[in-house]
């Protein structure tokens, strides 16, 4: 009995001592380091093309392809970026924008980020711009850096000529990230 309480005392000891942890006792990581363990997905600069829509609140329906680049960078689960589009297609809708995103990863291949979106209509000077704001969903499709993604807006300020403050602007397309 006395060699059973010795074994049962010594396996108690052993099961119930924390171990250290693999990660104690070095320096922290650096921004250096985290951005290179950051995964592909949802992080890097990509080249991108979609169709974007402007639906108006007088029944008027435009589409137009997009053609952008951007870059996006994840930080442990938060997502910031920003990036330029081109549009082009039926006279009411060409022309550009520059936006920005921020926003959170879901998951490793899944975002979700808020949107502001500054266009600019026909590339005319009188048409100094629209501010939009929006949100938007990534996910990734493929392994080697495609993703698709949805976006949604809806202006809040515009001056010049450019489309009314009641549309509705949306897009979708496909992101290749290098």
């Amino acid at each position: 009995m006395r060699k059973f309480a010795i074994a049962a005392f010594a396996a108690l000891a052993v099961f119930t001592t924390p171990a250290p942890a693999a990660d104690k006792g070095g320096p922290p990581a650096t921004l250096e380091q985290i951005i290179a363990a950051t995964p592909k997905a949802l992080s890097g600069c990509y080249a991108e093309a979609g169709l974007q829509g402007t639906f108006l609140a007088q029944g008027d329906r435009l589409a137009n392809g997009a053609l952008g680049f951007g870059c996006d960078a994840k930080l442990g689960l938060g997502i910031i970026g920003g990036g330029f589009r081109a549009f082009f297609g039926e006279s009411e809708g060409r022309g550009g924008s520059l936006y920005g995103k921020l926003g959170f990863a879901l998951n490793p291949h899944v975002g979700l980020y808020g949107l502001i979106d500054w266009r600019i209509k026909d590339w005319k000077a009188r048409d100094l711009g629209q501010l939009a704001v929006g949100a938007g969903l990534e996910t990734t499709l493929f392994r080697d850096g495609v993703s698709g993604f949805i976006e949604a807006s809806t202006p809040i300020a515009k001056w010049g000529t450019g489309v009314t403050k009641d549309d509705v602007l949306t897009m979708v397309g496909l992101r290749w990230r290098f």
